[in-house]
């Protein structure tokens, strides 16, 4: 196959992603939303390196890769304790009771 074939398919997922998180109101799915938008990055890098250099496109994935899993790593936590002190992950419920959060 052709780089530009997944070319092509990470721009419509980074679209998908950006569209996901962009329209959802749970926390959980624009994390989700966002994961899609980081694996269409790791999937234009990994495509790029075929085309330019091969070596630094390994190197950006892996770095990518390392950062989506601290990225969960840290948000999920943060989720379960917004869940288990207001009840709700929806962003826009949280953010009409930006004071009342302990």
């Amino acid at each position: 196959m052709d780089a530009t074939f997944f070319l092509i398919v990470s721009a419509i997922l980074f679209a998908i992603g950006a569209f996901g998180a962009l329209i959802h109101r749970s926390a959980t799915r624009k994390l989700i939303s966002l994961e899609i938008m980081f694996n269409a990055e790791l999937l234009l890098f990994l495509s790029l390196s075929t085309i330019y250099a091969p070596l630094n496109g390994l190197i950006f994935s892996v770095f990518i890769i390392a950062l989506t899993s601290s990225e969960v790593g840290v948000i999920i936590p943060i989720i379960v304790l917004l869940y288990r002190r207001v009840k709700t992950v929806d962003t826009t419920k949280l953010a009409e009771r930006e004071g009342d959060i302990p």
